[in-house]
């Protein structure tokens, strides 16, 4: 049993971290955040039932003359990297809507979604269910016994349902950061259910720019930490409950502290250097920092490091996921994830300094399956190294397409996605 389940997940529609434990899997539906697929994805997976992308496809989209914006090539390419993303993001598949084109439809949009055209020949977009389906009848056996990875985001459910929704900014921000720009794959839990965390416990979690959380849950959060060892990085303000009511939370461990208002032009030091941290147009009404009680300004604000327990806590007092800026975010994570002691599964040799190519390594029992993904205007080689195996592959990733490949546990090649269009080299070593 499942739920049909759109996109936009807390945003509009109950998330499946709320109803996960009334189905067998959940879903999400993904068609008009085509700058948030893999977002879409990561929290709409829970820690112990399967998500399905269980209905995807393009919507229709016009030129202002009237004609088709997108091509057919442009058509499957977009499909392709929706169906590429729902395995990156740890799920179990997913399904094209729909087939046969209902031409029936007296609505543009719908009239025009589907695989077949009206007269029953193929689309291009036809392809990608056809070359997914060799592809994992091909590696059907290897998805078992899959290792969730050592980074961890919570999703601010308290922000999101409250009257200033600040969460999907926060959390689509960090996606791109973190997955694109620092090539990092990461797991959702949710704020109201973070048991996951102490069963599979990870080495950073993430709570981005929350601004107000619940009480219950901060607290089994910081339980987490102290018992799990994990390093926790907070940003913006600590101590706002659900309510968005001011506390003395944590004031033992960061000190006093009490709200106010960031500026347009801010500052944060990390790692012995200072970023400028902006927040351009709205933004400096709808968020806040928190600041010592009894201290001076010293020209930028810093990253508190303290341990907890036997874990450790970085608090970041500005919300910087929702400032303008990506260099200040990419600072603060890379200096978290060196504190946390995080290790990267690949090591890229060419191609991972471009924000617009996506790619990880999902490790299973058996194996291992790598996923790329172009959303870059040029075709590129792209050459990794498995830190595990040492195996390195190297590849072309064409301009807006995905590609994916499956090896054993000793790095080598069991199947390749497209494998008539895609030559994967493989240096084993040793």
């Amino acid at each position: 049993m499942t739920v049909g389940q759109d996109e936009a997940l807390g945003a509009q529609r109950p998330s499946p971290f709320f109803y996960g434990e009334a189905v067998d899997y959940t879903t999400v539906h993904s068609w008009w955040l085509n700058d948030q697929l893999l977002w879409d994805g990561v929290f709409a997976k829970t820690a112990d039932k399967p998500n399905v992308v269980q209905e995807t496809g393009i919507m229709y989209v016009e030129t202002p003359e009237g004609l088709a914006k997108r091509s057919e090539q442009e058509l499957r390419a977009l499909l392709e990297r929706k169906y590429a993303y729902a395995f990156a993001a740890g799920g179990a598949g997913a399904i094209h809507w729909i087939w046969n084109t209902n031409f029936y439809m007296d609505n543009a949009n719908e009239s025009h979604i589907g695989a077949l055209r009206a007269d029953g020949t193929e689309k291009p977009e036809a392809d990608v269910s056809y070359d997914f389906g060799a592809f994992i009848e091909a590696t059907r056996d290897l998805f078992k016994g899959r290792e969730l990875e050592d980074v961890a985001v919570v999703f601010p459910y308290s922000n999101d349902l409250s009257n200033r929704k600040l969460a999907f900014d926060a959390t689509t921000k960090l996606t791109r950061v973190l997955s694109y720009e620092l090539n990092v794959p990461f797991r959702g839990v949710s704020e109201y259910d973070l048991k996951p965390l102490l069963d599979e416990p990870a080495k950073l979690i993430i709570l981005p720019s929350a601004h107000n959380v619940d009480d219950t849950a901060y607290a089994a959060l910081l339980d987490i930490v102290g018992r799990t060892g994990a390093t926790l990085l907070v940003t913006g303000p600590a101590g706002l409950d659900a309510y968005w009511r001011h506390t003395d939370r944590l004031a033992d461990t960061l000190g006093e502290r009490k709200p106010a208002n960031v500026v347009r032009e801010e500052r944060l030091a990390v790692g012995g250097k200072r970023y400028a941290v902006s927040y351009g147009s709205r933004r400096i009404a709808q968020v806040a920092k928190e600041v010592p009680a009894r201290a001076a300004g010293s020209g930028a604000d810093a990253v508190v490091d303290v341990f907890y327990g036997i874990g450790r806590i970085l608090w970041c007092p500005l919300p910087v996921e929702l400032n303008e800026r990506s260099e200040p975010i990419a600072a603060l994570y890379a200096h978290a994830l060196e504190t946390a002691g995080y290790k990267p599964a690949l090591e890229w040799l060419e191609g991972g300094d471009l924000p617009g190519v996506y790619g990880r390594k999902l490790s299973f029992g058996e194996g291992a399956l790598y996923v790329f993904v172009s959303e870059y205007a040029y075709d590129t080689p792209v050459r990794v190294k498995d830190a595990s195996t040492g195996a390195t592959y190297s590849f072309l990733l064409e301009r807006e397409r995905s590609v994916l490949f499956a090896v054993d546990r000793e790095g080598r090649l069991t199947a390749v996605y497209r494998p008539g269009e895609t030559t994967v080299e493989t240096d084993i070593g040793a």
